[in-house]
Formats: C-alpha cells, sequence, structure tokens
C-alpha cells in the first residue's frame, strides 16, 4: 500500500465516522417529555391550593436537549366515558420548556372524580406541544385505587368497567 492508498482509507473512515456521529447527535437532540400523573397528593398550607383537600398532579418535564413549547395539558379517559378529555385549567396558557428548567407542575383537583371511578386505572395524562405532538403519561398502576375511585375504605374494592 502506497501513501495514496492510507489517504483513501483515512478519508473513508472518517466520512463514516462523522455521518455515524451526525445521526447519533440528530437522535440526541430531540425534544423528549416525559409526563407523570400522581393521586392523592396533600398540599402544604398555602393561599392558593385547599390543603384539607387531596390533588392530583400532572408533572410535565423536558428531557431531551431541544427546547419544547407546552400549548395545554389534559386528563384522557377510556372509550365509554362520558367526557374523554379534561382539559386542566393550569395547563391551558402553555410554556416554554428547555433543557434544564424545573418541571412544570399541574395541580388537579379530585373533586367529582367520583364518576370515573370505574376506570380510574385507564386514567392518563396528555400533553400536546406546539407542533401537534401529544406525549402521554402511564396510566397509574399501583394495586390501591386513588381515594375518590374506592367504594369503601375499609375493603379497597373497585369496579372496573371490563
Amino acid at each position: 500500500m502506497n501513501l495514496n492508498d492510507w489517504a483513501t482509507l483515512f478519508g473513508l473512515s472518517s466520512g463514516v465516522a462523522a455521518i455515524v456521529l451526525s445521526v447519533l447527535n440528530y437522535l440526541r437532540d430531540n425534544p423528549r417529555v416525559k409526563v407523570t400523573l400522581q393521586w392523592d397528593m396533600k398540599v402544604t398550607p398555602n393561599p392558593v391550593y385547599d390543603s384539607n383537600k387531596l390533588w392530583g398532579v400532572v408533572t410535565v418535564t423536558n428531557t431531551g436537549r431541544r427546547p419544547i413549547y407546552i400549548s395545554h395539558a389534559a386528563l384522557r379517559l377510556p372509550k365509554g366515558a362520558e367526557n374523554r378529555i379534561l382539559i386542566l385549567k393550569e395547563g391551558i396558557g402553555g410554556e416554554k420548556l428547555s433543557e434544564g428548567d424545573p418541571p412544570r407542575t399541574i395541580m388537579v383537583s379530585q373533586e367529582g372524580f367520583e364518576k370515573h371511578a370505574r376506570y380510574w386505572d385507564k386514567i392518563y395524562a396528555q400533553v400536546s406541544d406546539s407542533t401537534g405532538k401529544t406525549w402521554r403519561s402511564r396510566p397509574w398502576k399501583v394495586l390501591r385505587p386513588p381515594s375518590w375511585a374506592r367504594i369503601s375504605d375499609r375493603n379497597f374494592l373497585f369496579r372496573r368497567g371490563h
């Protein structure tokens, strides 16, 4: 092999490495949003939220590298529910989430959720961004249903809509 062959191999390998790194950077730099939903949360005494009530909390975090603009947040109910999408009032205004920003929390009053008790385990939170992409949480997967879904406080039986 002469010098020309070595230069060709070096150029070929560095070109392939540059393409691989470009693709990896592109995939890494996409926005990624993590959405969680928790029920039966208590708040400390404050002027905004009633500390005697239990609350649901939707948390939205940008774990990606690109900023994202959250347009609205909602709770999504399964098929068969009277209203399948419940828009959250606190989540309507929208907010820009950049890399490293603190998570956005949206409080959900649990009043009136008793009518959705039969499918408590299929309710999830969803967040839409300004591009139209929808990000969703996983359904609440715990053995014990939230307080609004319990039929009796002594036994934790619940009806499911199967």
